[in-house]
């Protein structure tokens, strides 16, 4: 009974399927809609880890106190000399 409010949870919760259709579903049929929505999850999580160690990577890269190894460039203000009044 347990396993069956956490599968109507998930029906509801995520699926927006209310619990009277789910009644109506026949077994195998709410069985192959969990284990899509599991597969569905673990590609989700997938692409977020690697959104994340992409992420982490450019973090890595050489701080941009660099300027991506461009230097900028050295000049003296020039020297006014203040008007005489």
């Amino acid at each position: 009974m347990d396993n069956w409010n956490k599968i109507e949870f998930i029906f509801s919760f995520k699926l927006h399927i209310p619990p009277s259709e789910l009644e109506r579903l026949e077994f195998y049929r709410i069985q192959f809609l969990i284990t899509e929505y599991e597969e569905h999850i673990d590609r989700e999580n997938k692409e977020y880890d690697k959104q994340r160690r992409d992420s982490d990577k450019q973090s890595k890269l050489p701080s941009s106190s660099d300027y991506g190894n461009f230097k900028t460039p050295k000049f003296e203000v020039p020297k006014f000399e203040t008007p005489k009044f």
